[in-house]
């Protein structure tokens, strides 16, 4: 039972840095440091607060648990969104650009071909009106 909040946070680790390639993964459970020294406390500073009173938590009713559940969808939403932005816009910049380059590329030379035609056609039209000229003069 104990394997399994390890494994949920190794894939969590696992997802995250798929996202962020720098981000190191967290430390696992075994290095957190734990109190292993028992200390016995001597038994006239008996004054310590105790906790007397056992509190069982209420159950949520259905309001209640839409209420959390749209609290947490809000804040999940919140702190991933960030993130989804920043990789739909790497996304788009590595499928776009190729995209704008060749579109680029096919509008000069659609540019340039339509420029040598009404380049060739006003020499034609000039050669054209010049030969008339030469003929009425002549």
């Amino acid at each position: 039972m104990s394997s399994e909040p390890d494994d949920l946070l190794s894939k969590a680790d696992a997802l995250m840095a798929r996202h962020h390639p720098g981000r190191v993964p967290a430390a696992p459970y075994a290095e957190i440091p734990v109190l292993d020294e028992v200390v016995d406390m001597p038994a006239e500073n008996d004054d310590l607060p105790l906790l007397t009173e056992y509190v069982v938590p209420a159950p949520l009713d259905e309001e209640q648990f839409k209420t959390l559940a749209a609290s947490i969808r809000a804040s999940l939403l919140a702190g991933l969104q960030p993130e989804i932005d920043a990789l739909i816009e790497e996304r788009l910049k590595q499928a776009l650009a190729p995209l704008v380059e060749t579109m680029f590329d096919d509008l000069r030379g659609n540019l340039q071909m339509i420029a040598r035609e009404i380049l060739a056609d006003a020499i034609h039209a000039a050669v054209e009106q010049e030969l008339e000229q030469r003929k009425l003069s002549g």
